[in-house]
């Protein structure tokens, strides 16, 4: 891509950056508070603390590569 100047891929670069953070900011409902709370607790934590234990067996056991 030696023929496009670097100031053209910077402003392409950080147009498409700005574009797609609006397009989801007003495509993606506000989450409130008590909403996020609930994904966390419910979802995320779950999901780290078993990502947690099978990162510690790999490293453990030495299954990794």
């Amino acid at each position: 891509m030696d023929f496009i100047p670097s100031w053209i891929w910077l402003f392409g670069k950080m147009f498409m950056i700005i574009f797609f953070m609006m397009w989801f900011r007003w495509t993606l409902p506000r989450l409130r508070i008590d909403q996020l709370l609930k994904l966390e607790w419910k979802y995320l934590l779950p999901i780290n603390i078993c990502n947690l234990i099978l990162a510690t067996a790999i490293s453990i056991f030495g299954w990794h590569l």
